[in-house]
């Protein structure tokens, strides 16, 4: 988990609204030129969902390249990144909408589940997901081989039947997230008092592990594979997003809207972010609980990037000296 870009120019990757204010003239950085401002995919996903290409702009004012996972010839990641070489924004998001045609929405099931377990009232549409999850899986298998089509479809039918036994058994009745914390013993005065703490990690583990049985605190938190489930494929990136998920749910720096379907993509992408970041020397940001979260998980991993958060004012000049930020 402490894998990083290895360049002579320090690395900031900045969340999707530096660029805004960039573009719009609400911040300036100062001497800019002194780092590699780094972009990833997550930052397009966000802009296509959201409909404001403003992000766009700044890119390109900051010389913005792209840091990308690095795929075999099969399509998975290799657990390494690198960076690409500059390509005009505007230029590389055409591209990117190109790659995606057709698949914008695949992955709903993962949304719908991530709902319920925030506490959402969406039992229903919970319940069509394993079916979707077959007609995703068909899409993407009907030109392969027939042979191979006929293994990967059985292998999916038993995987959405599998599906839809968990979502009867356990997801049936829906948990307000407030109680989920509550049975793990977290309260509203414990979250404020372990946000203070040096390891908060750490100190809510301690809290909750007599309620989590048969896992160990980097398998509840998504940085070792939970046993008995293999053959998933584990990122750096995909590992740390998921512990922002986690400590969501547990009430640390919980972002609003969990249970909303109409925020809950955003928050994800807020995850992912996190998880790109993480190869970078500095992750650039306003927002406070989303650097409140990437810090403790970049403390606890022992991790080498920093967070730079600062409080937004229309017209302030940004300033990072060495590693540190000046507002």
């Amino acid at each position: 988990m402490n894998a990083y870009l290895n360049t002579t120019i320090p690395t900031i990757y900045a969340d999707m609204n530096i660029f805004r204010y960039v573009a719009c003239g609400d911040i300036s950085i100062h001497e800019a030129g002194r780092f590699i401002w780094v972009f990833s995919h997550v930052h397009f996903d966000e802009i296509h969902r959201n409909g404001n290409t403003d992000a766009l702009k700044g890119m390109a004012i900051l010389n913005e390249v792209e840091i990308t996972d690095v795929l075999d010839f099969n399509f998975h990641s290799v657990g390494n990144v690198v960076l690409q070489k500059y390509v005009d924004p505007y230029l590389r998001y055409q591209q990117h909408l190109e790659a995606i045609n057709g698949f914008e929405d695949k992955g709903d099931h993962i949304i719908e589940l991530l709902m319920r377990i925030y506490g959402a009232d969406n039992f229903a549409e919970l319940s069509l997901t394993p079916g979707q999850l077959r007609i995703e899986i068909d899409s993407l298998i009907d030109k392969i081989d027939p042979e191979v089509y006929a293994r990967t479809r059985e292998k999916a039918l038993d995987v959405s039947d599998q599906m839809q036994a968990a979502i009867n058994l356990h997801l049936s009745e829906r948990l307000p997230i407030d109680k989920t914390r509550l049975s793990l013993g977290i309260t509203s005065e414990i979250r404020r008092e372990i946000q203070e703490l040096e390891s908060p990690i750490d100190e809510i583990w301690n809290l909750i592990s007599p309620s989590v049985k048969g896992i160990n605190k980097n398998q509840f938190l998504g940085f070792e594979p939970l046993p008995g489930v293999e053959g998933v494929e584990r990122t750096q990136h995909g590992s740390i997003a998921s512990s922002q998920a986690v400590l969501n749910l547990l009430g640390v720096s919980p972002d609003k809207g969990l249970a909303s379907r109409k925020k809950i993509r955003n928050i994800l992408s807020d995850g992912q972010h996190v998880g790109m970041a993480s190869y970078c020397s500095g992750l650039l940001s306003a927002d406070r609980k989303f650097c409140n979260k990437a810090q403790m998980t970049y403390t606890y991993l022992g991790n080498v990037t920093r967070v730079l958060g600062f409080e937004f004012v229309k017209g302030m000049q940004v300033n990072i000296h060495e590693g540190q930020l000046e507002t």
